[in-house]
């Protein structure tokens, strides 16, 4: 009878443990697809997705994506145009992300870098970090033309290689790798002009053998920039400097004096980061284990 009971007693413990690990598993399912929702959202920031896009992009079940996106809005991190049915980022990110600031210094590291090359060049500078297969700008000083290029924005998501900080970013990566990148964003690059597949990566070709970003109005019509990369205190690539300049092509001699200044900047940054002790790697270990919640 004891042996019994003892095995009826593990079978409930076990059926309840498997319970728990498929409640777990399914939990964690969920926040990787809110996640991946949210990153898709952001990629097309300027206009939105509807929920049949993100259907289409992600693979998922729209009835998953609905319910996915009724919690994001509740929750404030999501919100719909009403009118257009399209899906965008909500307040509660621009929250989080004003919270999150004060751990993260690279936009006051790098403004007075800016200022000075704004001052210098009279074109607008910008910062641009990586963010998966996108590229966003994080601070920009304009020049004395300031520039009205709403993908060029402060926080808006653009595919890695467009504007010239992202085309140094992605120039420096293995072929492998800005291949795999260019090939995911095919369907965004027809938003920039005439920007193919193929052209892109012959302006990151380009941009590899000159030894930084540079690119004419091939990429957005009217608009040519010049991006060299800034490393973080260990050495590794952090993210660009660069400007972009009302003009389809820079001469020659004004990419080379150009890039000298980003340079010399690049330099005073890097030096900032070093001093603050600045790591991305270090910093991306410590978000994940929750140090800045």
């Amino acid at each position: 009878m004891s042996a019994s009971i003892d095995k009826s007693i593990a079978a409930r413990v076990g059926k309840r443990s498997r319970e728990g690990s498929s409640e777990t598993a399914s939990g964690t399912q969920s926040i990787h697809r809110a996640a991946r929702i949210l990153r898709e959202i952001a990629s097309y920031s300027l206009n939105g997705l509807r929920l049949v896009d993100l259907a289409r992009q992600l693979d998922l079940n729209r009835t998953t994506i609905h319910r996915i996106l009724n919690c994001l809005i509740e929750e404030g991190l999501v919100m719909q145009n009403l009118t257009s049915r399209r899906y965008v980022l909500g307040h509660g990110l621009f929250e989080l992300g004003l919270t999150a600031a004060s751990q993260f210094k690279l936009r006051e590291i790098c403004g007075p870098s800016l200022e000075r090359i704004a001052a210098e060049t009279g074109h607008t500078a910008f910062m641009t970090i990586r963010s998966n297969y996108d590229a966003l700008s994080i601070q920009r000083v304009d020049g004395t033309t300031p520039l009205d290029i709403p993908a060029l924005d402060i926080g808006v998501h653009r595919p890695l290689g467009v504007g010239a900080g992202s085309l140094a970013i992605l120039s420096a990566l293995a072929d492998d790798e800005i291949e795999r990148i260019v090939s995911a964003n095919a369907r965004r690059l027809a938003g920039f002009g005439k920007l193919t597949v193929p052209l892109l990566l012959e302006i990151a070709r380009q941009s590899r053998e000159a030894g930084y970003g540079i690119h004419d109005g091939r990429m957005i019509a009217g608009i040519s920039g010049v991006g060299v990369l800034v490393h973080d205190g260990s050495g590794a690539p952090l993210g660009a400097i660069s400007i972009s300049a009302k003009a389809d092509c820079l001469p020659l001699k004004a990419q080379g004096e150009i890039v000298l200044i980003l340079k010399k900047e690049a330099r005073a940054i890097q030096n900032l980061l070093h001093q603050a002790n600045f790591d991305m790697a270090e910093y991306n270990r410590q978000y994940l284990q929750g140090k800045f919640r």
